[in-house]
């Protein structure tokens, strides 16, 4: 499934998860992130809400029996906005507060303040699924990597303030298990509006997009719009920077779309529209990654050890080994790993982490693929399963899985030849 985003007023955490919990009909699971993270006195609901005549779900996190932003929430960024705060100085330590504060998408944020590694311990710990938790990590990676640029300190030194309290957090951490469930195939996104003018903090008067939210989206095409406003902030920005979607959009087949509302009505449709989306039959691009590097170093037994299947499991499209001659006559290695734009860091890292290499290069580039399903057929050797793939003249074809005739094969003491010939004739 292809996962497109349309930012064209902007994009927050909570509108991301409105927008998409509905679709992967995992808004129960968005309000049991409270208690899997042990954040206790918080709550999460969903209302729909009309923005600009158009129906949106909205989704709130209650802290500590605060009402939902929809029902209270009275100020936006604008350059007359009130927001006060009385916190006392802080040292430089204390001084990296990304900014976050209450804006027209409807974030309402209690003022904690925690560490980066605070927040890392807190993901670490929680119940939830390894995949939808490393991404959650890389989430505030991003943000503190952010903040830490910005005001010259350590990344182990950022305090959050905003993005720290309980709500980010389980904006932040919801994505990430709404991700986790869709495992998208890509990421498409239209350019993301920022909006413009300045706006009041604890910090003093910041520009938009604020500075967290501006270093997150560089690389990213955006433009300001016509609302004087802050459209985008540091969690959506942070969602877009780890998904690092393709701005290319092809040719593509939408089967359902979400809208994730901000808070105020706007003169224009204040809400986030998510589509989760299919290649046409005839087949259509996407963009990929392709990483490699040189392994001159290791065993064959180690290079045999599961490394390809390994790189798979961790999100790969394929992985491959091909034998090269280095410099010196020496014989080795290139690994070569495909793989989605949105999931390249996480595999650069195991790739680093795991085989004995400085450096993984790094390609991006453009694959056309076919439409494809899996079929099932009832042979007398029982049930095979077949790949059909949809050709551009409307054809298919019909490939019987590998691993499904050995199998059957073997039960049944013929070849695997055999079996996949009755496996073609029962289509």
């Amino acid at each position: 499934m292809i996962l497109k985003l349309e930012p064209y007023s902007g994009i927050s955490g909570d509108m991301f998860m409105g927008a998409l919990a509905p679709l992967l009909d995992a808004e129960a699971e968005m309000m049991a992130l409270p208690a899997a993270l042990g954040l206790e006195n918080v709550e999460v609901t969903f209302e729909d809400v009309i923005r600009s005549t158009i129906r949106c779900r909205k989704a709130n996190v209650k802290v500590a029996g605060e009402a939902p932003a929809s029902e209270r929430h009275e100020h936006d960024h604008s350059h007359d906005h009130h927001h006060h705060h009385d916190h006392h100085p802080h040292d430089r330590s204390h001084a990296a507060h990304p900014h976050n504060s209450h804006h027209d998408h409807g974030h309402v944020h209690a003022h904690s303040h925690r560490a980066y590694t605070d927040i890392v311990e807190l993901i670490r710990q929680a119940d939830l699924p390894e995949g939808a938790r490393e991404l959650a990590l890389h989430f505030f990676l991003k943000l503190g990597e952010a903040e830490a640029e910005m005001h010259g300190m350590p990344l182990e030194a950022v305090h959050f303030h905003e993005v720290g309290g309980e709500d980010a957090i389980v904006d932040l951490v919801g994505a990430a298990v709404l991700i986790d469930k869709l495992k998208p195939d890509a990421v498409f996104c239209t350019p993301v509006c920022v909006g413009s003018g300045f706006v009041k903090t604890a910090h003093g008067r910041l520009p938009v997009p604020a500075p967290a939210t501006e270093k997150l989206l560089q690389g990213l095409p955006s433009f300001q719009g016509p609302v004087p406003k802050e459209m985008t902030t540091p969690t959506g920005a942070a969602i877009l920077a780890v998904l690092q979607p393709d701005f290319d959009l092809p040719t593509l087949i939408t089967r359902t779309t979400g809208f994730g509302a901000g808070t105020r009505d706007l003169d224009q449709p204040n809400a986030l529209r998510v589509s989760l989306c299919e290649t046409p039959k005839h087949g259509a691009q996407a963009s990929v990654t392709l990483l490699e590097t040189n392994l001159d170093n290791m065993s064959g037994e180690d290079l045999g050890a599961d490394l390809l299947q390994d790189l798979l499991d961790q999100g790969a499209l394929d992985a491959w080994l091909s034998p090269i001659l280095m410099k010196k006559g020496r014989p080795a290695h290139l690994l070569q790993v495909l793989c989605a734009p949105t999931v390249a860091e996480k595999l650069c890292a195991y790739i680093l982490k795991t085989v004995p290499t400085l450096g993984v290069r790094q390609f991006e580039g453009k694959r056309t693929t076919l439409a494809r399903e899996v079929r099932v057929v009832s042979t007398r050797y029982g049930v095979i399963e077949v790949k059909v793939h949809q050709l551009a003249d409307g054809s298919e074809r019909f490939l019987p899985e590998y691993e499904s005739c050995r199998l059957a094969a073997e039960v049944a003491g013929v070849s695997i030849r055999e079996v996949r010939e009755q496996a073609l004739q029962n289509l």
